[in-house]
């Protein structure tokens, strides 16, 4: 009897289609060609006899038999990435890999680095640092696409399948292009924003309710959704700061990211009346999940980054 077995590669690109909705977006996801992953999906497809994406006008949509490979091979993804890491675990820090997804902000200020001094210091250690929202960064460790991740704390709410550990609060501040009209403010309300586009990666509401208040409800446009998304979503720090280098639109940034750019002339920092702005990071992992030893490491090097310890030693994900 001849069964149709879909390669994990080809169930990793209809998942990343899924997701980006977009045959180029979940090529370059992916570090394939966009014509490796058309044929990929195609031949697929060919193979079930059945079409998986209905191909529309500009967008992807999955179809029901697409819908079920999904959530299929999201099962095949899981239980194979728990073989690698009990293979990895076996291992120890030698050999294997770890994979973190960071948000946003910690994806500059500690994750690489983390991971730099890691590959350095094991030679044989593959490491990925994958860049997302928070909420997707903390979806990955929830789905075991990752092993660690760093994300807003705010994430921690709901997820009973996950352990968290605070690690850094850290300031931010809003900032224009030096030549943006409201540059030459000294002081600014909310209303002065309306018309000026943000820059920025999504917020939960949880952390733009917290942080901006009225500010929020102005200049954001609040809505039901979970997610705010600004007018000029970025998916990282240095494509912030060109959306807003090159336009009218208005960034936010921990300061110490910040920094280096306001040196350079091209960015200023914008003071709002009665608004202090800060966000607090932390790490997530599974619950009931024995860390490998390079998490562990991680971990360890990402704490010793922090001028204090934000964690009392009980609520830590490891000593």
């Amino acid at each position: 009897m001849y069964f149709i077995v879909p390669t994990l590669r080809q169930i990793q690109m209809v998942r990343a289609l899924a997701e980006h909705r977009h045959f180029t977006r979940a090529a370059n996801g992916l570090g394939v060609t966009q014509s490796a992953l058309t044929k990929s999906v195609q031949a697929l497809e060919d193979e079930l006899g059945v079409r998986l994406f209905d191909r529309g006008a500009g967008t992807l949509e999955p179809t029901m038999f697409g819908a079920i490979v999904l959530a299929q091979g999201r099962t095949v993804l899981r239980e194979m990435s728990e073989l690698v890491r009990e293979i990895d675990l076996a291992r120890g820090l030698e050999t294997g890999g770890i994979t973190v997804s960071a948000s946003v902000f910690p994806a500059e200020l500690w994750a690489p680095q983390a991971l730099g001094r890691l590959a350095g210091a094991h030679p044989k250690l593959t490491c990925v640092l994958r860049t997302l929202d928070s909420k997707q960064a903390v979806d990955d460790v929830s789905e075991g696409i990752s092993d660690i991740a760093i994300a807003d704390a705010t994430e921690a709410e709901g997820r009973e399948n996950l352990d968290s550990e605070i690690l850094a609060t850290t300031p931010m501040s809003l900032f224009c292009r030096s030549t943006h009209p409201l540059a030459r403010r000294k002081s600014l309300r909310p209303e002065d924003f309306l018309g000026y586009p943000f820059a920025g990666p999504p917020l939960s509401r949880a952390l733009a309710r917290r942080n901006l208040g009225k500010f929020g409800k102005i200049a954001l446009s609040v809505s039901p959704h979970e997610q705010l998304t600004p007018r000029i979503s970025v998916g990282s720090f240095s494509a912030m700061v060109q959306a807003v280098l090159h336009s009218d639109a208005v960034g936010w940034a921990p300061d110490s990211l910040f920094a280096g750019h306001a040196k350079d002339g091209g960015l200023t920092v914008l003071r709002v009346w009665d608004l202090t702005i800060s966000a607090t990071f932390a790490l997530y992992a599974r619950r009931h999940r024995t860390l490998s030893p390079a998490t562990v490491e991680f971990i360890k090097l990402v704490r010793a980054m922090q001028p204090s310890a934000a964690s009392p030693a009980a609520s830590r994900l490891v000593p």
